[in-house]
């Protein structure tokens, strides 16, 4: 009996500590695309979570960290969705490398793109952590999509010489352009760089199927 209800409680908290964090994160987003980031003050998130701010610097000990817990919520959830894809990937390498790369448009499109603009300002002006943090989070998700490449290497769909690392670099810097544009332009909609990322990965695919007497399997084309 003594055991039940010491560990009911720990339960509770645990639950508290985690709801209490995602108040204080979703705050700071908030906050983080409004103002900017330079102009938000810890008492600011405070006062936008219902906190105190002593309670605030428990859990974050400074704005960059409150930035890197965003970062690490956003690479969490694209890495599982990655992973949902690896375990069970289409037949068609074109259509599971399509949906991969959607990932990453559905998680930057998902969010105000005024917050991913405050992030990768964040990531030049603090290069030694959140820069860091957000170079590791696109070697994660390259990683990822370079397993997928090596599948269908492996099994013949792909060329028997291709390089899954460079390929997949290859398709992530398709993506990174686009995203990048879509950020820094207003006048870029979600379904204008979602358009030219699927033209731009299509197009880089042709490459990497195999090819017999010089034309590609894949687009029936002639290789140059």
């Amino acid at each position: 009996m003594d055991s039940s209800l010491n560990t009911q409680p720990v339960g509770l908290r645990d639950r508290q500590k985690q709801e209490r964090e995602r108040r204080i994160v979703k705050a700071a987003e908030k906050l983080f695309a409004r103002k900017g980031y330079a102009e938000v003050a810890m008492e600011d998130v405070a006062a936008r979570a219902g906190l105190a701010v002593g309670t605030i610097y428990n859990y974050f000990p400074s704005k960059s960290a409150l930035l890197l817990a965003i970062v690490r919520r956003e690479t969490e959830s694209m890495l599982s969705r990655g992973r949902k894809i690896l375990e069970d990937p289409p037949r068609d390498p074109l259509a599971a490398v399509s949906a991969f790369t959607g990932i990453f448009l559905d998680d930057i499109t998902r969010d105000d793109r005024r917050l991913w603009r405050e992030l990768f300002g964040a990531a030049i002006a603090e290069p030694s952590t959140v820069g860091q943090r957000l170079f590791e989070a696109d070697v994660q998700l390259v990683l990822q999509l370079s397993s997928l490449l090596e599948r269908y290497r492996r099994d013949g769909t792909l060329s028997y010489d291709l390089e899954p690392l460079p390929a997949a670099t290859v398709l992530y810097g398709v993506c990174f352009t686009w995203l990048t544009a879509y950020l820094m332009n207003d006048t870029i909609s979600t379904e204008m760089a979602g358009d030219e990322i699927r033209r731009g990965i299509a197009i880089a695919m042709r490459g990497f199927y195999p090819r017999v007497d010089g034309t590609s399997i894949a687009t029936g084309g002639h290789a140059p």
